[in-house]
């Protein structure tokens, strides 16, 4: 996945500091804001260590009201939320809609889990000694997110964390400032007081560098890039628990027995979805040789179905990419794969009124491309999507393992048996079954395998409480 973060000096192709852009007419300025700096960071830090006890201290009630209190905002202001999304990241509305409804069921499961920050007894070899634990926060915990789901990754990484009782610094995207800003109102709105949630805006090194080495911050949740992820590992002080949810080169594998109409419209979804820019998406497609050309020309029906144009005209399903510097990178890798030999089989069309300034990338099929090409192993983070026959499941199966990362790979066939075996032998965090590779529910984990993720901590589920509590064993000794 590919982050805004930095912890170097801006790009020229990063938005002007202190200022958010609209991806399909980049000269429209959407939102301003005044770049954090290190002593910020070391004030929003200072404030939140202040405030997380009184937090913790709350009745499980009053954590959980102010966070269901927060989903109702959420979902009444959804259309107002969802038309900031589109102006700074670029998707269309109704997806950013989707990602409205998704956040709110975030802080709706996270008010259940303050109920849930539980101890355990245990038996002792001991007489007379009870032995129990005790579950609490760990104070101040730093969400560092990515512009691409500004509003649902920040609620994934928040919402947990103020439930069990922490204070969180929250660092979101500068090219998604707007949405970061927005969330944190509407919780201040809600009910948590705004020491709790306090915001660093901008990609200030000094500030990022002042936030990762503060040892008051007990944790480090990040979603971006591998290379920012090394950052983040190499500056966080060495007490830091981090969850680092990194890149992902995802496959989808079609078997000969699947139903090759409706793979071919799953992998149009995972791939094309949401302009390609999810750390989940479908960057390559392992097909069975014998049915490789008809699910070639059903794929390619879907890519030439779809609309390049800005996320609030009607008719678009595909809004511009969310960054310059996102524009030219697959500009430069499509005429990389192109001069490497790969074939174009098909590019999606474009409304006509688009501001030709905007960061259009059209999704685009290839085939043919070399197996050393970037296309294939890297991670694109971009609507384009390789096909590549296989002779079958099991060397589809080795291909996807041979990947230095394991976020997620999806199998398209009609026999369990084959759809069995390949979830229980893939090399990844998640396995998808006849579905796209994208899209993942509140309540299980989410984590990739190997290079995709960086500590032992999924998010998701009950399973966050794991990352954002402290664990403490008491022996009670009372007489026999």
């Amino acid at each position: 996945m590919h982050s805004a973060l930095s912890l170097a000096p801006a790009a020229r192709s990063d938005p002007p500091a202190g200022r958010s852009v609209d991806p399909s007419a980049p000269g429209r300025i959407v939102h301003s804001f005044r770049p954090a700096t290190a002593a910020d960071a070391r004030a929003a830090v200072e404030a939140a260590a202040a405030a997380a006890p009184g937090w913790a201290a709350l009745p499980p009630l009053r954590r959980a009201t102010a966070l269901g209190g927060l989903a109702d905002l959420l979902e009444r202001r959804a259309d107002e939320i969802a038309a900031q999304i589109t102006r700074e990241e670029g998707k269309p509305l109704g997806a950013a809609r989707g990602e409205v409804g998704k956040s709110a069921e975030q802080f709706r499961l996270a008010a259940q889990l303050a109920y849930l920050v539980e101890g355990t007894s245990f038996p002792t070899e001991t007489p007379g000694t009870f032995a129990y634990t005790l579950r609490g926060p760990l104070g101040v915990v730093a969400a560092v997110t990515p512009w691409n789901f500004p509003l649902s990754l920040a609620a994934r990484k928040i919402a947990p964390a103020l439930a069990a009782g922490n204070a969180v610094v929250f660092k979101p995207s500068p090219v998604a400032a707007g949405v970061g800003a927005l969330l944190a109102e509407i919780a201040v709105e809600a009910g948590v007081p705004a020491a709790v949630l306090p915001v660093l805006q901008g990609h200030d090194p000094a500030a990022m560098d002042a936030l990762l080495r503060d040892e008051r911050v007990r944790a480090v949740t990040f979603t971006g890039s591998d290379a920012v992820g090394a950052l983040v590992r190499e500056r966080a002080h060495g007490q830091a628990r981090l969850q680092l949810e990194l890149g992902g080169r995802n496959a989808a594998v079609v078997a000969a027995d699947a139903d090759l109409e409706q793979a071919a419209a799953d992998v149009a979804v995972g791939a094309f979805g949401l302009t390609g820019q999810a750390c989940t998406s479908t960057d390559r497609v392992l097909v069975a040789r014998p049915v490789a050309a008809e699910f070639m020309r059903l794929l390619a029906a879907h890519v030439q179905a779809l609309t390049v144009g800005p996320g609030t005209a009607a008719g678009v399903t595909t809004g511009p990419v969310a960054t310059a510097a996102q524009c030219e990178r697959l500009s430069a890798l499509k005429g990389s794969a192109v001069a490497a030999g790969a074939r174009i089989v098909a590019e999606a069309g474009a409304v006509a009124d688009r501001d030709p300034e905007g960061f259009w990338v059209a999704p685009t099929l290839f085939s043919d491309v070399p197996d050393d090409h970037p296309l294939v192993t890297g991670e694109v983070f971009g609507p384009f999507c390789s096909v590549l026959p296989v002779a079958d499941a099991d060397e589809a199966l080795a291909r996807v393992n041979a990947s230095s990362h394991g976020l997620v790979a999806a199998i398209h066939t009609a026999d369990l048996a084959v759809a069995h075996r390949f979830a229980a032998r893939a090399h990844t965090g998640i396995v998808k079954v006849n579905a796209p590779t994208t899209g993942n529910g509140v309540t299980p984990p989410f984590g990739g395998w190997k290079a995709s993720s960086g500590g032992a901590f999924p998010e998701g589920g009950r399973q966050a409480l794991d990352f954002v509590t402290d664990t403490k064993t008491v022996y009670l000794t009372h007489g026999s």
